[in-house]
């Protein structure tokens, strides 16, 4: 009895030793996924939790840890399985039910998250955030209007891999991404577990196709000489291509053991880019992200979390006079919030873009625009659907038009999948009422004063691509023609009359105009009927 008691006895015991290490292992799990959560490094964080929310002994704040880390890697549908999941047996707080309302946002559950808005202003009726919110879910229409003068397209320089911003460059684009480089020792973002982002630079020609599109031809890296051994995050081209600045990691770490991103301008000599300054406004405490030159390199905007800030990260903006950048001013209230706005860029005729998902808008991060007139800022415009999804849009760049351009986006596989899509603003729109009037002139070498009214000519509107009549008019006695033109395409228009026949081009331009009115151009010496 006493040899059957005594090992009844360390059976228990090791059984109970068993189950202590098991536990004492659990607990350093979540300890190391807790402390991976608090220094963002989200992706390690999930990873951990996801094995360890199996287990019978996972606390009860498993799927709250879950939710917030899926919600801060943009992974929104994700975050709104496991609020709910954690919500099943305990109270959200207030901060985690604005989170778990973005997300539905995001996901576009617009009525759900407008309910949750809605309880929570009815407990903070001095919250200005919410108040937009809720007047932003109440007008979404406004913003889910697909546009047909804009046009978004996912192009072919997108990798499995993270592509994060794109800019015109020459007869080319210049972008950055985090596809793994050709080379012999692999450098990985620890916090990602990704390679660094580094520059490349496609060709591009317009697609003969497409009216919207350009064609791309295979990338390759480029300025290779920047950041070699660090995260090139973002840049922005000025005094002709030949000077940029770029937001890149520090070369050493701060005090809590990160590498912050800084500000840096550099040179192109030959092919060759050098870094020939740092912002001089660079602090190892934070980081400055995002920057946006002017042309001439003497005004600088960028995103950064500054002590005293509106809250998260917030615009900035640098002068530089007598040689010195002043100190970097915030923007403003009309541009930043307590959320994030980032990837600052300033278009033609003052028109301010960002991206927020501070003001309210179809999820994530929104892209809006503002006019800027002196120091002051206008009306907020966001910029709606196509351009703006229920996923995070940022980093836009355009054109000098204001026209055509790039953002990045997670909308076709979310979480931090980023990609550039090509974009066009403002296109004209079908089918097109097209009027104006039908003149002629003797000869090609005459002066435009010598132009006479051309009446009642036949006018057979030609589809250029297949030789296909599309439809046909008719001047009136004073020359004057109406049509409606259906579709977008290449086309001529012949003229027939008793005794003129011939071609004339008609182009219908790429982008609406105000108040077109047409004059085709008959030339006798052209057009006569041969006797």
């Amino acid at each position: 009895m006493k040899a059957l008691f005594l090992g009844a006895f360390f059976l228990s015991t090791l059984q109970l030793n068993a189950q202590d290490s098991v536990i004492g292992m659990f607990n350093n799990n979540l300890a190391k996924a807790d402390d991976y959560y608090v220094n963002g490094n989200y992706l390690e964080a999930i990873r951990i939790y996801k094995d360890l929310a199996q287990s019978k002994e996972a606390p009860s704040t498993i799927n709250l840890r879950l939710a917030r880390s899926y919600y801060f890697t943009h992974n929104y549908a994700n975050a709104k399985l496991k609020y709910e999941k954690f919500s099943e047996e305990n109270r959200l707080s207030e901060i985690d039910k604005f989170y778990y309302a973005e997300s539905l946002t995001s996901i576009g559950d617009y009525q759900k998250a407008l309910e949750i808005y809605q309880q929570a202003y009815s407990k903070d009726q001095q919250n200005e955030m919410l108040a937009a919110r809720i007047w932003r879910l109440n007008n979404i229409n406004y913003l889910l209007e697909d546009s047909l003068e804009n046009a978004v397209k996912y192009i072919s320089i997108n990798t499995e891999y993270s592509e994060l911003k794109a800019s015109l460059y020459d007869d080319g684009v210049v972008f950055t991404s985090n596809k793994p480089a050709v080379s012999l020792i692999k450098k990985l973002d620890t916090k990602a577990g990704t390679s660094f982002y580094h520059f490349y630079r496609t060709d591009t020609r317009p697609d003969p196709f497409d009216i919207n599109a350009l064609v791309y031809e295979d990338s390759e890296p480029f300025a290779q000489s920047l950041g070699a051994n660090y995260h090139v995050a973002s840049f922005s081209f000025f005094n002709d291509y030949n000077e940029m600045v770029l937001s890149m990691s520090a070369a050493k770490p701060n005090a809590k053991g990160v590498y912050p991103l800084q500000i840096f301008f550099a040179r192109k000599k030959g092919k060759k880019w050098s870094i020939v300054a740092e912002f001089p406004h660079n602090n190892i405490a934070y980081s400055l992200y995002e920057p946006w030159m002017n042309e001439g390199g003497t005004e600088i905007y960028f995103s950064a979390e500054i002590p005293g800030g509106y809250g998260g990260k917030d615009i900035y903006k640098s002068v530089l006079t007598d040689s010195s950048w002043s100190k970097p001013g915030n923007v403003g209230e009309v541009i930043n919030t307590a959320g994030d706005e980032i990837h600052p860029f300033m278009g033609q005729d003052g028109i301010f873009y960002f991206a927020s998902n501070g003001h309210p808008g179809l999820g994530g991060f929104d892209l809006f625009k503002v006019k800027k007139i002196g120091e002051r800022y206008g009306e907020l415009e966001n910029l709606g659907y196509p351009i703006n999804s229920g996923f995070d849009d940022f980093a836009l760049s355009i054109d000098s038009l204001n026209r055509h351009g790039f953002l990045t986006s997670n909308r076709k596989r979310g979480g931090l999948d980023d990609d550039i899509y090509e974009f066009d603003m403002g296109l004209q729109s079908y089918p097109l009422e097209v009027s104006g009037k039908v003149k002629f002139i003797e000869h090609n070498w005459m002066d435009s004063t010598e132009l006479e009214l051309l009446p009642n000519v036949r006018m057979v509107l030609i589809d250029n691509k297949n030789q296909q009549k599309v439809l046909e008019t008719n001047s009136d006695k004073e020359g004057n023609f109406s049509f409606t033109v259906p579709y977008y395409s290449q086309y001529k228009i012949r003229i027939v009359s008793d005794e003129l026949d011939g071609i004339v081009s008609f182009e219908v331009p790429k982008y609406s105009k105000a108040n077109d009115s047409y004059e085709i151009v008959v030339v006798n010496d052209d057009f006569k009927k041969p006797k």
